[in-house]
């Protein structure tokens, strides 16, 4: 017998008027927002309760956080960074270049850091004072020091650089190999160490390891290096030392030694890795798994949409998820609040069948009604002024009929043909994701290029070039590239292509499709100016 996986009730289901772009959570759990497709910031109680009026953010919103202080951080598409209180009232704003990339907020020691569309660092307050700004190439990574010290970015190369709140350089960890690398995930650990996974972008040379995870100082040594067999995504300092969400889906922990162990394997890509006192929330696909410090999954959610938006309060009480299933067709628009403390218990195999079926149910009889055959079926009414000549001819007719049981095993014999092949037409979920060899299909990453900021020519209109090289595929190819603009309208299908815009901000969309037929989609900001 097949053992079920445990599951938790939600302790209250939001439903959102339209697609939910970016979530969070206070750290006491007493309010929660959310920001909506449009730009629309809402706040409210985890109950639903107290929520304030709206606000709409200008050119939307694609980040949020809430500081420990309560100050609710809105980092806008494409528009600038602002403070709303609790209740909603906005309290200052912040100007970004071409909107809000990366936002990171300190647990602890007020510091808000930001990368804007321009790559332009901006370390500031909860209450909006600019501390410092840091300007180093192509920005993708940020990170900040949970006393709020100092942050952490890297940029398309592989150099880390530290950064702090005074606006100087604590230490510069130089890239390797003449094409450099890549930092695919960054965390800062409880003790302020500094934690890296890169992985080359060439052949390397020597000794050195195509793929690491590396132990920095808060001075600038590089403590320890241990290889990893493949890329590493999410990186989540834990109680006993880091957490590592690789490609494949395997959840492994280093420990203090850096001994590591494999803690858990879903066959999708991890999403994030959130610590939740001894546990650790593990998000993947439509999923969130609660695991123990051993790794043994102590119960799993399923949510309508992928998982990609997930916040806990700071001893992970409380969680929110959030997330979209990316089809316009079965898009729910929901936001859902699990407690921890919830009993956990067996999912039931098919329950979700039962219940869509269960209001077509019949109505049983009453237990004191007569359900005899010959109350049933044999009143003495007449009904043959209702019938036709035919009809009453043909009823004559099959009084007299006797069927033979050569008659009844051919019958039987046709229905069991024909439920033999009506089960065979049954879709097959299962394999349509995977292969004959039973792989799963890992969808291609879209990547549509960094945000601009282009001066406008004489005329003004400027040229753009959309670059949308650095999509790949790791277990095929990439067979089209489709740009829309904001109206869905085709501009090109190539992966780099060059578009005349006139002054304002524009956003397009890229969708790459593999040899498999999968396909995401990424979306970049031009501004003209």
């Amino acid at each position: 017998m097949i053992e079920m996986p445990l599951t938790i009730d939600p302790v209250n289901i939001l439903h959102p008027d339209s697609t939910v772009t970016a979530v969070a959570i206070s750290a006491d759990g007493k309010f929660l927002s959310w920001a909506e497709e449009g730009g629309v910031l809402k706040i409210c109680d985890p109950k639903g309760g107290s929520e304030s009026e709206p606000h709409e953010i200008e050119g939307g919103v694609s980040h949020l956080a809430i500081s420990p202080d309560g100050m609710v951080i809105v980092g806008g598409h494409s528009g600038n960074l602002h403070g709303h209180e609790s209740l909603g009232g906005h309290r200052w704003s912040h100007h970004l270049g071409g909107g809000c990339d990366h936002l990171a907020v300190s647990p602890t020691g007020d510091l808000v850091a930001v990368i804007d569309g321009a790559r332009l660092l901006h370390m500031l307050t909860s209450t909006g004072t600019l501390l410092t700004h840091y300007e180093a190439g192509e920005l993708t990574h940020l990170a900040v020091d949970p006393r709020g010290d100092s942050a952490a970015i890297t940029d398309d190369v592989g150099n880390v650089i530290v950064v702090g709140r005074d606006g100087n350089v604590r230490f510069t960890r130089p890239s390797r190999g003449e094409r450099g690398e890549r930092v695919t995930a960054m965390t800062y650990l409880a003790d302020g160490h500094l934690c890296i996974a890169r992985e080359a972008l060439d052949v390397t040379m020597g000794d050195e390891d195509e793929i690491v995870i590396e132990w920095w100082t808060p001075m600038g040594q590089e403590v320890d290096r241990v290889p990893l067999r493949q890329r590493c995504d999410v990186l989540r300092a834990t109680n006993y030392g880091v957490a590592c969400g690789m490609f494949d889906g395997e959840v492994i922990e280093f420990d203090s030694n850096r001994d590591q162990k494999s803690l858990f394997k879903s066959p999708y890509s991890i999403h994030d890795l959130i610590t939740c006192g001894d546990d650790l929330l593990v998000t993947s696909w439509f999923h969130v798994h609660m695991i123990d410090g051993d790794g043994e999954e102590k119960w799993q959610v399923e949510h309508t949409g992928l998982t990609k938006l997930v916040r806990t309060t700071n001893d992970g009480s409380l969680i929110m998820v959030a997330g979209d299933n990316q089809n316009d067709y079965t898009r729910e628009n929901q936001i859902m609040l699990l407690d921890i403390s919830s009993k956990p218990y067996a999912i039931q195999a098919g329950a979700d069948i039962d219940a869509d079926l269960a209001e077509f149910d019949e109505t049983p009889l009453a237990q004191n009604s007569d359900s005899s055959a010959e109350s049933l079926y044999g009143g003495e009414e007449d009904y043959s002024d209702l019938l036709t000549e035919a009809e009453i001819a043909q009823l004559s007719r099959s009084e007299e009929t006797i069927l033979g049981s050569d008659d009844l095993m051919g019958l039987l014999e046709a229905e069991i043909t024909l439920n033999d092949a009506t089960k065979q037409e049954e879709f097959d979920f299962e394999s349509a994701l995977t292969d004959e060899s039973g792989r799963i299909n890992m969808p291609p990453v879209a990547d549509a290029g960094d945000d601009q900021i282009v001066d406008a020519d004489d005329s003004g209109a400027a040229i753009v070039t959309l670059d949308g090289s650095r999509s790949f595929d790791e277990d095929g190819e990439i067979v089209s590239h489709v740009w829309m603009d904001i109206s869905n309208r085709v501009i090109g299908e190539a992966p780099i292509i060059k578009v005349k815009l006139p002054k304002g901000n524009h956003t397009f969309t890229l969708t790459v499709t593999d040899n498999d037929r999968a396909s995401t989609s990424d979306a970049v900001t031009v501004q003209v100016r």
